[in-house]
Parts: C-alpha cells; structure tokens; sequence
C-alpha cells in the first residue's frame, strides 16, 4: 500500500513538479510541452503527475498564479524601500516596477497571455478558486501597503488599478500579434517585433491609466 503524504509533503511535491514545469517551459511552446517528459523531468510516473495536477491546463493556471505572487511579493519589497509618494513619485515607481516585469518576468507574460485562451478551458475549479483569492489577497496587501504610503488615492482606487495590470499586459500582447502586425512579421524577426511591440503598448497603456488615475 502506497505511503500516505502529509500536507506539507504533498505542498513540497506540488512545489517540486510545478518549479519544474517553469523550468522546462523556458525552452518550448505550450503545444510541445508534455505531461509525459515533464513526468520523465521530475523521475515520477506520469499518472503520479495527473493526482496532484489533473489536466495540463490545471498544472499551467497553476504556474500563473505562482508567478503572480512572485511578482507581487518582489514589488512589496520595492514598496518597503519607499518613505512616502506623491504624485510623480508614484507614476514613476509605477512605470519602473512595469518594465522589471516586461523584462524579468517573461514566464508570467507568457503565461497570461495563454490565460483565456487556452488555460480556462479545462482548469480545475478548485485551484482556480484558491489561485484568485490568493491573488486578490495579493492585490489587497499591495493596495493597502501603497496608500498608507500616500495621501491622494485611497485603497479601492489602487485595489483596481492594480487589478487592471496584468490584463493591460495581457492586452498588449495580444495587440503586439494581431493582423496589423503579420507583414510585418514576414520581414522582421518574429521575436523582436512582437518584444518591441508589447513593450511599448505597455508602457503607453500603463501611462495612460496613470494619467487618468492621478489627474
């Protein structure tokens, strides 16, 4: 008879597979990445894969949210460094703190640019339910941390900006492969282009959220 886990043996385990599933996703597309070679990665049975992530999908919409809270955590620690904000001061660290996530957190690009796409399509409710309140409990955290640090916004106003992030870098880069692109992509490197693109409907998205947020 199989030995039972305990809890945290089974968080260490889900910890191991998905730090190797991020791992092995640097290097492919979401089509070539397998359950079977990550199985083979990890020197576990496929099946043994699937009782702790049940579809593919599951296991990526679980590598989303842990790159979230990756993401936030960092930016909390930037947020620790900061005295007090005003007005300027907070469109800059904003602006700042988005191009450290267009160019050191590629994975999570990835990830949420496949979100609705093709992650929502056969996902685990239950992780689906527990990765969104951890994340807004993330957004919550940040919100109240940034405006005990400000006195011209309150938390509701940063709660929902901060929200609206990661779809405006989804968004963009959707927009950055869309028609209007594909002649372009045709004498260009793909690669390049696509960085280029979304790198600057960010930045111009998020400016423009800003404006309206602190005018």
């Amino acid at each position: 008879m199989p030995k039972k886990l305990k809890e945290n043996e089974i968080a260490e385990k889900r910890k191991y597979i998905l730090a190797e599933a991020a791992i092995m996703f640097q290097g492919m597309t979401y089509v070539e990445f397998t359950m079977s070679e990550l199985a083979r990665r990890c020197n576990m049975a496929k099946g043994t894969i699937f009782r702790y992530f049940e579809t593919k999908e599951t296991l990526f919409t679980n590598m989303l949210y842990d790159e979230y809270q990756k993401w936030f955590k960092a930016e909390l620690m930037d947020l620790d460094k900061v005295k007090s904000f005003t007005k300027e001061s907070y469109k800059d660290f904003i602006l700042q703190e988005t191009k450290k996530v267009l160019s050191e957190r590629t994975l999570l690009i990835r990830l949420v640019s496949i979100k609705r796409t093709i992650l929502d399509k056969n996902v685990n409710n239950e992780d689906l339910v527990k990765g969104m309140e951890g994340l807004t409990k993330a957004i919550k955290t940040l919100s109240v941390e940034t405006v005990s640090k400000m006195d011209f916004l309150d938390v509701m106003e940063v709660f929902e900006f901060y929200e609206t992030r990661h779809l405006i870098i989804a968004g963009s880069y959707n927009l950055s492969l869309s028609i209007s692109n594909r002649t372009k992509l045709e004498e260009l490197d793909q690669e390049n282009l696509v960085k280029l693109d979304m790198d600057r409907l960010v930045m111009k998205t998020t400016e423009g959220q800003l404006k309206a947020l602190l005018d």
